[in-house]
């Protein structure tokens, strides 16, 4: 199953995703956007870690390029009416990261993922989120289910204000938090201080595409020397999975 779900996925999109790069000085350490070589975390990363209890890793398996097919499959899977094909390769990219790399966080972290989460949209929409959808058969452990607020006050800033687990999670819980896309990660940030809220000891991240602009610095260059995607290319690690 694993292998003929990779071979279509490579076969249908491994031309145009990329694996997101590990790199010191290279890319940014905690959510793989390139940056100048002075730095090792970009800018609105830094900021996050002003506050406590963010992420303890964040680990992007592609990049979803903006204004290339990478970036209007991000965009077209959830668009109303969706586009069938996007939506496909998006469950076929999360599904089979989960499927090959979920557990490796919990090698990481040393304790294994009791729990997982998904981010609905913020501010609250009705219905639920096609990722939502996509994750809640392949991710494991056991449901935390987020709430958005409503009406925040300023949707892009990192609060644990804009999202509500609504339980108390056990001693030495490790939540798995999926996300579809990271922009600035102000929204992934903000669910991983309300889980944090909610008793979670550990929080990993794994998010399906990691937006890039391609006109944005030296990005084109940093593109176009990217290799194909590989689906066995661990996300959290940038190489092989972690043992």
């Amino acid at each position: 199953m694993e292998k003929r779900l990779s071979a279509a996925l490579v076969a249908s999109a491994g031309g145009f995703l990329r694996n997101p790069i590990r790199r010191d000085h290279v890319t940014c350490a905690v959510c793989t956007t390139p940056i100048e070589e002075r730095y090792s975390l970009c800018f609105p990363c830094k900021q996050h870690r002003l506050h406590i209890g963010t992420a303890d890793i964040v680990a992007p398996v592609t990049y979803a390029v903006a204004l290339q097919q990478s970036g209007y499959i991000m965009r077209g899977y959830k668009a109303r009416p969706r586009v069938d094909a996007h939506y496909r390769l998006v469950g076929m990219l999360t599904v089979l990261a989960l499927s090959k790399h979920g557990a490796c966080a919990g090698m990481i972290a040393g304790c294994p993922v009791t729990h997982w989460a998904s981010i609905p949209s913020l501010p609250a929409r009705p219905g639920e989120h096609p990722f939502h959808r996509i994750v809640s058969g392949s991710a494991p452990g056991v449901e935390v289910k987020l709430s958005a607020a409503v009406r925040p006050s300023d949707a892009r800033a990192v609060s644990a204000n804009h999202f509500t687990a609504g339980v108390t999670l056990p001693p030495r819980s490790h939540v798995l938090l999926l996300d579809d896309t990271w922009a600035r990660g102000g929204h992934a940030q903000s669910a991983a201080l309300s889980l944090r809220r909610a008793g979670a000891e550990r929080v990993s991240t794994l998010v399906a595409a990691r937006w890039i602009k391609r006109n944005y610095a030296d990005n084109a260059r940093f593109l176009d020397g990217l290799p194909d995607y590989d689906p066995d290319v661990c996300p959290w690690t940038g190489g092989t999975c972690p043992t």
